[in-house]
């Protein structure tokens, strides 16, 4: 969620906290999960198991967040592919409010004033109510349906990033 609170708020914002964190937590503990994994030659899963029979939960933690955090990448991807399809058009849809999607607050961004609470953007309105169809939604107890063109281009992510994987590191190169 780390992109999507940024962009709610203002984005500098998180930019020095994850930057400390970065430099003084992630990297260093990534090194040395490396590091742990190259001396005793084993993945994840198995090198705390080794280490500290007690801590083999730590390997299934990182591989369960390493699923999440595929999932949520691979959504994100998805909507750029689905952004990708949708330039090929003449005009693109997210430079007008002459489309089926934009509401009557819909303003060019030339025209939107600057203390404007009212107004939006055609391409907010674009990714909120073309993309991500947040208005067919009261929250979580009713998502709305499922967005078949959206779902494919995530599908399709998917399947590219499987055959990427496919036959490992050796077959790429």
């Amino acid at each position: 969620r780390f992109p999507y609170i940024c962009y709610q708020n203002g984005g500098g914002a998180f930019l020095i906290p994850y930057t400390i964190m970065l430099v003084f937590g992630g990297l260093p503990l990534f090194y040395m999960e490396l590091a742990l994994g190259q001396f005793h030659r084993s993945g994840c899963l198995t090198i705390w198991k080794r280490i500290c029979p007690a801590l083999k939960g730590i390997g299934y933690a990182i591989c369960l967040i390493d699923i999440y955090m595929g999932m949520y990448y691979n959504t994100i991807i998805g909507w750029a592919l689905y952004y990708l399809i949708a330039s090929f058009q003449s005009e693109l849809p997210w430079t007008s409010c002459h489309n089926s999607w934009n509401t009557i607050d819909c303003r060019p961004v030339t025209d939107i004033l600057p203390n404007s609470t009212t107004s939006s953007s055609p391409a907010r309105e674009f990714f909120e109510r073309e993309v991500l169809e947040q208005y067919k939604s009261d929250g979580l107890n009713r998502m709305g349906p499922i967005k078949p063109a959206l779902a494919l281009c995530v599908f399709a992510v998917f399947v590219l990033v499987y055959f990427s994987l496919w036959k490992g590191v050796r077959s790429t190169g």
